[in-house]
Parts: C-alpha cells; structure tokens; sequence
C-alpha cells in the first residue's frame, strides 16, 4: 500500500515538474518574434506636427513602457520602430532646417531612449528627410555610423516623387556604397480623395506601395543600386498579386522583372490572413517575409487579428520561425 502511495506521490510530483518545464519552455517561446514594423510617438514629435498645421486627430497613445507592455502580450523579443505618415514633411510651414533638426531628434532619441535604455529590446529605423536629398543623406549616415540604426525608413512617395524616381538616384548611390537596409512605408497616394468612411491606410495606401515597389522595378533602380534591400511593409500592397500583370507590361523580360520583385522581404502586416497568404507564401515564399504589427496604429485596424492568423495558419514550424523571426535575424547579421 505504502509503495503504491509512494508510486501515487512521484508521478503526481512528475506531472508538476513536467508542467513547470512546459510553462518556462511556453515563457521562453512566446518572447521570439522579431517585429520590423511598430511605430513610435513621442510627446515632442506629436508637438511637432501641431505647429506645422498637421497635428494628428486622436493619436493612439504610446509610450516606451506601453510599447515593452504590447511586446511582451504577442510575445515580441525585438521591435524596430519608426515614425509613420506624415513623417516629417515637408509641410507648408516647416523648413529644410526645421524638417532636418526634427528628424536628428527623433534618431537621437529613438537610439537613446529605446535602442540605448532597453537594449535587446529596441532597434530603429532612421529617419530622414526626403525629398531633401542632400539632407536625407547627411541624416542617414549620421544614423548608420554614430546611432547604429537598422537601417532606413522610407515612405513610398514624397509629394509625389515615388521612390525609383531620378531626383532620389544620388540618395539611393549613397544607400547602395553603405548596403543599407530599407524599411519602406506605405503613405496617401497624390492628389487622392479617399473614400468615405475609409481611411486612406485601408485601401490606398496599399495602392501606393504597389506603386512605389513596381516603380522601383520598372526603373532600373533595384538593378542599378543592387547593394539596397528592400523590406515592403503590408506585403508590398498588391504587388504578389498583380507581379505577372505588371512585370508583361514592362520593357524587360518576364523573368528579370520577376527575379527584382521577388528580391524583396514582404512583411505580413495586415496581410496574413487565409486568403492573401497563399498568394503571398507562393510568390514571396518565406525566405522572403518577415512579421510586422503596426502597432500603435494598427491597433483600430486589425493588429491583434492577424497576428493571431499568422501564428495559426499552417505551416512548417521551420517556415513559421523564418517569418517571424530568423529572417530578420539574417537581415541584421547581413547589416552588421
């Protein structure tokens, strides 16, 4: 009886200490994503845009300590986090010294408050100042070489100069001779009027990257400058979809145009749900996407939604841990 009670008490302590090492291995996992698209929105910056007559209606509130809180519900080891449309003009009431001393801050402290404060935790995409070139090349290498930033932050277009045009091409040498890595952002399409009860991210900024990524393509920027590389934020807009249709249309050859929008990283911000995932995986596959949230703004739009379908769509374990976290370790180790 006693042997049986003693049997009873050590697999009872068994099943206790398998449940701890599950708990800590479950604790250990959850914090492993890599997430190259979170946004920030320091006091100073919202201030910022107020006097320049674009103060933003009801921003989403953020903080550091609100951003490591997000991190830690989804399991997010790593954020890299940039400024979101507008970023820093130009406006009508800002200058090219008003516009570069914004963008030197926000550097500052996206490095010494995040990056520096909590390391592991914080990189940064830098910003810069297009279509300021000589401004935007200046603020970019003071990011790279003193701030150690990730890489770049890059809207699709700049008051209509979509990325690929020739006006940006010294800025772009600049990106190929220090192999940068390029985060780029969708933002409103010129001289559109979105559409009523839609914002302009739901639909049209997905127009627009589509537009900046094909561009990209279409004039030789990609092969001309092949040192840059490219991650597309909400998958590339369109781009999976329509690369057939567009790259037929193109003076090149199928299978060139192809080869560059294949080259890109696809991030599966608000694009990993059961019907644009396939399209996404075949064309993309996931060697070449990366997780991204668009936290705090993606937050009224679905955040929470899919990241929960990217992490139960099905897939190999292994392409699973490509998506959401060793492919930007390769795009960091690439950067180094």
């Amino acid at each position: 009886m006693r042997n049986m009670e003693l049997t009873a008490r050590w697999t009872g302590m068994g099943r206790v200490f398998s449940l701890l090492v599950l708990v800590a291995n479950l604790a250990f996992s959850q914090a492993y994503k890599i997430d190259l698209h979170t946004h920030i929105l320091p006091p100073f910056y919202l201030d910022w845009l107020t006097e320049q007559g674009y103060g933003l209606v009801n921003p989403p509130a953020w903080s550091p300590s609100l951003h490591l809180a997000y991190m830690e519900s989804i399991g997010t080891a790593t954020s890299v986090v940039s400024i979101a449309p507008p970023g820093v003009g130009p406006f009508n009431n800002s200058s090219s010294a008003t516009t570069r001393a914004i963008a030197r801050k926000l550097n500052q402290y996206s490095h010494d408050e995040l990056a520096k404060a909590y390391p592991g935790k914080f990189q940064f995409w830098a910003t810069v100042t297009l279509p300021d070139v000589e401004g935007s090349i200046a603020e970019a290498k003071y990011a790279l070489e003193v701030l150690n930033a990730t890489g770049i932050f890059l809207e699709s277009n700049k008051l209509g100069i979509y990325l690929g045009d020739p006006a940006f091409d010294s800025f772009f040498q600049f990106l190929n001779d220090v192999h940068a890595l390029v985060f780029i952002h969708p933002t409103n399409v010129p001289n559109v009027q979105a559409l009523p009860g839609l914002a302009p991210n739901v639909l049209d900024f997905t127009l627009d990257i589509t537009r900046a990524a094909v561009n990209l393509v279409f004039t030789n920027t990609t092969q001309k400058y092949p040192n840059v590389t490219y991650i597309l934020a909400n998958a590339g807009g369109s781009v999976t979809l329509l690369a057939y249709r567009a790259a037929l249309s193109s003076r090149y050859s199928l299978p060139v145009m192809l080869e560059e929008l294949k080259k890109f990283y696809y991030d599966t911000t608000f694009s990993s749900t059961p019907s644009a995932m396939p399209t996404i995986l075949q064309f993309a596959t996931p060697d070449r996407m990366t997780f991204g949230s668009d936290w705090p703004q993606g937050q009224d739009f679905g955040t929470p939604f899919y990241t929960q379908t990217i992490e139960e769509y099905p897939l190999d374990q292994s392409d699973r841990e490509k998506i959401l976290r060793a492919n930007a370790e390769g795009l960091f180790r690439r950067n180094s």
